[in-house]
C-alpha cells in the first residue's frame, strides 16, 4: 500500500524508474541517493542566507523577523535542525545597533523565548523607539527655536560681526526686527569688503 502511495505522488518519469522495485523501502533509498546532493546544496544556500541577512536600519522588525523565520522553516523542511536557542541567537545577531539595548538586556537577564514571543518583544521595543524619537525631535525643535524678548528696550544679537538686531516694542505684544549693518564686513571671515 505504501509503495502505491509513493508511486502515485511521483512524476511519470520517476514512476517508470521505480515501478519494478520490490518495496517502498527500496524506493525511498533510491530517492535519497538521487536527491541527497541537491538537498545538501539547498541547505548550504539557506544557511548562507540566514547568517548573512542583517536588518537594515529603518525597516520594520516584523518584516525582518518573518524573513528570518522563513529561512529557519526552510532549514527544518530540509532536515537541518538548529536548537531554539541558536535560532534566537542568530536572529539577535542580525539586528541593527538601535536594538543593542534590547540584546544586552536579553543576555544579561538570561531570557529564553520562542521566535514568536521574541517577535512581539522586538515590535514593542521598536514602537518605544519610535515614540522616543518623536519626543526627542520635539525637544530638539524647542531648543533650536529662539526665545522671544519679553521686556522693553534693546537686545543685541550674540552672533559675530557688526550686524546688530534691535527689537522695538509696539503695543507691548508685537515685536519688529530691524537690522542695521554699520560697515560692509564679511560675516564669515570678518574682513572689510
Amino acid at each position: 500500500m505504501a509503495k502505491c502511495y509513493i508511486l502515485g505522488s511521483m512524476s511519470n518519469v520517476l514512476q517508470q524508474q521505480h515501478v519494478g522495485m520490490a518495496s517502498s523501502m527500496d524506493i525511498m533509498h533510491n530517492l535519497k541517493e538521487m536527491f541527497a546532493q541537491q538537498n545538501r546544496s539547498a541547505k548550504q544556500i539557506v544557511i548562507k542566507g540566514l547568517v548573512s541577512t542583517k536588518m537594515v536600519e529603518g525597516t520594520t522588525v516584523r518584516d525582518h523577523m518573518l524573513k528570518m523565520m522563513g529561512y529557519l522553516n526552510e532549514l527544518e523542511v530540509l532536515e537541518a535542525m538548529l536548537y531554539a536557542e541558536s535560532q534566537v541567537d542568530i536572529v539577535l545577531a542580525s539586528l541593527p545597533p538601535s536594538f543593542n539595548d534590547f540584546v544586552m538586556n536579553y543576555h544579561m537577564n538570561k531570557l529564553s523565548m520562542a521566535l514568536a514571543e521574541l517577535l512581539n518583544h522586538l515590535q514593542s521595543t521598536e514602537n518605544l523607539q519610535k515614540k522616543n524619537k518623536k519626543s526627542s525631535f520635539l525637544v530638539e525643535a524647542n531648543v533650536v527655536s529662539t526665545p522671544k524678548p519679553k521686556g522693553k528696550g534693546k537686545r543685541k544679537d550674540r552672533g559675530q560681526g557688526s550686524k546688530k538686531n534691535i527689537f522695538k516694542v509696539k503695543n507691548k505684544k508685537t515685536f519688529k526686527k530691524k537690522s542695521i549693518n554699520t560697515n560692509d564686513t564679511c560675516f564669515h571671515c570678518g574682513k572689510v569688503d
